[in-house]
């Protein structure tokens, strides 16, 4: 792709889906209808109201979440989904774990990234698309099979195997974290010491630190958050700590689809090594990336003439 930024602006198509994104969150935050009418009302006034000053499509959802929770009272609404999606995810990484470490060297990585990538597919915050949670490990052999839309997966394998220091992993999802085991042990065993960076409050399925919590993930990694409540990591939001600790980084994992509209802000400010790693399932995401809807990604900012 381009040297330009990565940015993904608001565009008529952002609305619909952030509308269609509330048919998961409403019926679990208001059980009447009349209730869920004035909600979509309220939205429909703040979406009015985000596009006249053209809000960028992520900070709009996050203002309309925060307004919507507070008006309810509500905390973490989406909680039995992340409990399943971590049930699923826990079941889903023995094996997982033993096609990964069937492999070494390079093609180890592959299969930890495509691991990283199977786990992206728990999303229940996209428009039009439903995780298929009991498919995960189908999900990773498929993705092994497609490879990489975007691939820049040679020169992390340079990076990580021809060095050593920080590397800091911006996690996503609850139940995603468990694939992204895999990557996190192979980087621990190539000498990197890792900070695993999950939000400070979820706002849709987004994971916490109770949510990593006896996963194993505490004896690779130290586990931090942003100090946000916010969908990705938006730089206004999070904590001077966690800006603190990109500063420090050497090789920064970004997780999912709110962290590539969010981080190369700062990821531009550090100038850190970052890989963006997803499965785009949003199209004006994909396209932001010069990608197709459904590709697998494994993109390095800054590129190699920028570095």
């Amino acid at each position: 792709m381009s040297k330009k930024d990565i940015e993904v602006p608001l565009i008529p198509e952002c609305s619909s889906c952030i509308l269609n994104s509330l048919q998961t969150l409403l019926p679990l935050i208001a059980k009447n209808k009349e209730e869920q009418f004035e909600l979509y009302r309220l939205a429909f006034k703040r979406l009015s109201e985000g596009y006249k000053k053209k809000t960028p499509p992520v900070e709009l959802s996050i203002l309309l979440y925060r307004e919507l929770y507070s008006l309810k009272g509500t905390e973490n609404p989406l909680s039995e989904i992340k409990r399943l999606s971590i049930e699923a995810a826990r079941k889903a990484l023995p094996w997982v774990d033993e096609q990964v470490l069937s492999k070494s060297g390079y093609d180890r990585l592959r299969a930890a990234l495509a691991a990283a990538i199977a786990g992206n597919l728990i999303d229940y915050n996209t428009a039009n698309y439903e995780p298929d949670l009991g498919g995960l490990r189908s999900s990773f052999t498929r993705i092994i099979e497609e490879g990489f839309a975007i691939d820049d997966s040679k020169q992390l394998w340079e990076s990580l195997d021809s060095r050593t220091g920080l590397l800091t992993y911006l996690a996503d999802n609850a139940g995603e974290t468990y694939l992204d085991m895999p990557f996190l042990r192979l980087a621990k065993e190539l000498g990197w010491t890792i900070n695993f960076v999950v939000k400070g409050e979820a706002m849709v399925n987004d994971a916490t630190e109770e949510d990593v919590e006896g996963s194993g993930i505490e004896e690779i990694a130290e586990v931090s958050n942003t100090g946000a409540w916010a969908l990705g990591v938006p730089k206004k939001w999070v904590s001077h700590q966690f800006l603190e600790l990109i500063a420090r980084s050497q090789l920064v994992i970004s997780k999912g689809q709110a962290n590539v509209e969010t981080f190369p802000e700062i990821q531009s400010d550090f100038g850190v090594e970052t890989y963006y790693v997803l499965n785009a399932k949003c199209p004006h995401i994909a396209e932001a990336l010069n990608a197709k809807k459904g590709d697998n990604i494994v993109l390095r900012r800054p590129v190699d003439s920028e570095s």
